[in-house]
């Protein structure tokens, strides 16, 4: 049978989106305990914040029906009972079907299992087919595993974080240094758009701004790929996910968007864009009047988390401010 041993992408489940690096630290951590305990499968799930559903982040598992991708809801099987009630699971001579863990799709054959709590931030789940129990020696050991993965995982969030702010810091200076030493429309145009897209790590940017009559707006600036066509065009506010921005003067973010399948698009039906799976866009406001959007997209599955979101918007507040300063837009 063959192993399968593989981290979680990165997911807006992940407590403070767990940089690639950190991830797999906690990869060698459950490789490490796979070994110790000879198990089956080793996963850690981490609880989405604020939510009620956990994801793997890592894990070491030989069955072929592993939940890899499926998230576990709060008290769905046994890994959703120990992060409901943070209280550890200790089954010797397992008797029911594997799928009842929540780990598995299908009968996997498991002996033994246990599941721990990893503080209030998820679970990490051992489980065997070779034997009926596991032994204390083994017990005590991933307790002592749980423990360290929580603080690992608390260390990461807090490392994490402070890029966080890092970058939002980076915004906010190109933003305003873009606002002070520009000498043309376009050069700030470009360099803010440059500075959106760098904080978000998508691909595509947008500058709409209202017409007077504020039934429509027109595409100012772009770039990225396959964006350069919209340039100059005019589209109903009824239309597109900018729109929608427009119309309800907040921000709006998606990630995983299947925009070929459904009815989802950024600017308007007949727009040449394909493939993009992530958008976020912020309304222009300067002096509470609305001006236009601020928008990104691509095609990486990027989850924008609310300080992000608040973070553009407060940039797309100076951006504003200064499309009115300088009479760019209508105001």
């Amino acid at each position: 049978m063959a192993v399968s041993a593989a981290i979680a992408a990165e997911t807006p489940a992940l407590p403070g989106r767990l940089p690639t690096q950190s991830r797999h630290g906690l990869k060698d951590a459950v490789d490490l305990l796979a070994n110790l305990t000879e198990a089956y499968t080793v996963a850690l799930y981490l609880r989405e914040p604020g939510g009620r559903q956990l994801h793997a982040a890592a894990w070491h598992s030989m069955g072929r029906s592993f939940r890899s991708e499926d998230p576990v809801q709060m008290g769905e099987g046994l890994v959703g009972w120990v992060a409901k009630h943070n209280r550890p699971v200790d089954v010797d001579r397992y008797k029911q079907s594997s799928e009842a863990t929540g780990l598995y799709h299908a009968d996997e054959g498991i002996q033994a299992f246990v599941g721990m709590p990893v503080g209030d931030l998820g679970v990490l789940v051992v489980d065997t087919k070779n034997r009926q129990i596991f032994g204390e020696r083994e017990k005590k050991i991933i307790r002592d595993f749980a423990v360290f993965m929580g603080q690992m995982v608390a260390q990461q969030e807090t490392c994490a974080r402070e890029a966080l702010y890092g970058r939002i810091l980076d915004l906010l200076y190109d933003v305003e240094n873009a606002a002070l030493s520009f000498s043309g429309r376009r050069e700030l145009y470009d360099e803010i758009l440059d500075a959106g897209r760098r904080f978000s790590g998508l691909s595509m940017g947008f500058l709409c701004l209202l017409h007077q009559g504020r039934k429509q707006f027109w595409v100012e600036a772009v770039q990225g790929p396959s964006v350069a066509t919209l340039r100059g065009r005019s589209f109903p506010v009824t239309q597109g996910l900018v729109g929608w921005v427009l119309r309800e003067a907040r921000p709006l973010t998606h990630h995983r968007m299947r925009p070929g399948q459904g009815k989802s698009y950024l600017i308007s039906p007949d727009e040449p864009l394909r493939g993009y799976n992530a958008f976020v866009g912020v309304p222009l406001l300067a002096w509470r009047r609305l001006m236009g959007v601020w928008a990104f997209a691509g095609q990486t599955e990027r989850s924008i988390d609310e300080e992000e979101e608040r973070a553009l918007q407060l940039a797309g507040h100076r951006v504003a401010a200064t499309l009115a300063h300088y009479r760019l837009a209508s105001f």
